[in-house]
């Protein structure tokens, strides 16, 4: 159904366009500041782009970088997991990679919105040895730090911190499942009526 990779992405090109689609988010909250903890679903849609994207242009002259550096970025939406299709823009960014001239293995992202605070942002991120993406995002008053990673195709995590400069912190734990497409469950069902046909007249 989906292609299998033999080796984690290691470049932000390949890591976007390995999680293109729409995910099955499962995350936990927790606020070390006041012991509270909150979980929730919702779909995580994210559609790759290349440097050619009106986006480029716009995010990269707000944050004031060469945009002939970029490669490309992702949208990504948040939505939610019971009525599909209903986007809400508060629940929404762009990201654009600025990999580095050296090694694609590390480089910047430039976000139209941050995560933390609601503002253009510029975030450091590395490809470890096993494929664990580290960002690193510095807010006017916080620092942001999320680890992703690809278990198979079909399943990513990520796990993300924030610090505060008065010392509040909270963490996230997500657990990513990769959504079948309508034509991804068209083509299941119709392979399953050959298989059935198919049995039927072998035991005619």
């Amino acid at each position: 159904m989906f292609p299998l990779q033999s080796y984690p992405p290691m470049t932000m090109v390949d890591f976007f366009e390995a999680s293109r689609g729409t995910w099955l988010n499962r995350r936990a909250v927790h606020h070390l500041d006041h012991q509270d903890d909150e979980a929730a679903d919702s779909n995580l849609v994210i559609e790759p782009f290349k440097n050619d994207d009106p986006a480029v242009r716009s995010i990269c002259e707000a944050l004031n970088i060469n945009m002939i550096d970029s490669t490309g970025g992702a949208r990504f939406w948040w939505e939610s997991n019971i009525k599909k299709g209903v986007r809400n823009e508060d629940y929404a960014a762009v990201v654009i990679d600025v990999p580095n001239r050296d090694n694609a293995r590390k480089g910047f992202l430039l976000r139209d919105v941050g995560y933390v605070e609601k503002q253009a942002v510029l975030s450091t991120y590395v490809f470890a040895e096993d494929g664990v993406l580290t960002i690193t995002t510095r807010y006017d008053t916080n620092i942001g730090i999320e680890r992703c990673w690809f278990v198979t195709d079909q399943i990513r995590m990520r796990v993300s911190s924030v610090q505060c400069l008065d010392g509040v912190a909270m963490t996230t734990y997500c657990t990513e499942f990769r959504c079948p497409t309508d034509a991804d469950i068209n083509a299941i069902s119709e392979h399953a009526r050959q298989i059935a046909r198919s049995t039927a007249s072998i035991g005619a």
